[in-house]
């Protein structure tokens, strides 16, 4: 089934940083200021925040605040922003897929063994995602060549591999999702009906 209206090209994600005159004010100026210094650049902003635990206290504290001040500031423009929150660390949606980290990692290291939960949903009770992370790849790598070659690394690879159907299984990724389908609607790239 076709969502868009129309053909849609997606361009390059730009991850913008603000200006360095910035960097030493409080969060929401920092990404006005980024938004500003890209203007035109893009149509959706994705500001993106760790949920430590508590993903609606970090909606509110740390993506509304900015939110709110890039509409009240640059109302004019046409750009949408799209909170990014996994319950505790992105990291923990690299862990959704075992076969996206064994394509990555090279091994063939069932779940159990890798340390990984056998279903998706199952990564936001993890404590610490980058630990478990970082442990999956010293169980495939070994600690010897740890000093070389980080996890964190394989990240993008990761990315590219991991199916979207076991992400979907994941709440935060769900609230993403639908947030981004939101405000495609509302800038007219997706027909109505499609929420």
């Amino acid at each position: 089934m076709q969502l868009a209206n129309d053909m849609v090209e997606i361009g390059e994600i730009l991850e913008l940083h603000s200006p360095a005159r910035y960097r030493d004010r409080d969060r929401e100026t920092r990404i006005l200021e980024a938004v500003r210094a890209a203007r035109e650049a893009y149509t959706v902003l994705f500001i993106h925040t760790d949920g430590a635990g508590d993903p609606d206290s970090a909606r509110r504290e740390r993506v509304e605040p900015a939110a709110q001040r890039i509409a009240d500031e640059l109302a004019q423009q046409q750009e949408r922003t799209v909170a990014v929150i996994p319950v505790r660390e992105t990291e923990a949606w690299s862990l959704v897929d075992g076969d996206a980290l064994r394509g990555a990692f090279g091994t063939v290291l069932d779940d159990s063994r890798l340390g990984v939960p056998v279903r998706p949903r199952e990564v936001e009770r993890i404590p610490d995602p980058k630990q478990t992370l970082r442990q999956a790849f010293i169980r495939v790598i070994g600690t010897r060549r740890l000093k070389k070659k980080k996890a964190e690394a394989f990240l993008d690879v990761i990315g590219e591999r991991v199916q979207l159907e076991r992400l979907r299984e994941v709440p935060a990724f769900q609230r993403l999702e639908q947030d981004l389908r939101t405000a495609l609607l509302d800038l007219g790239y997706l027909r109505w009906g499609m929420r």
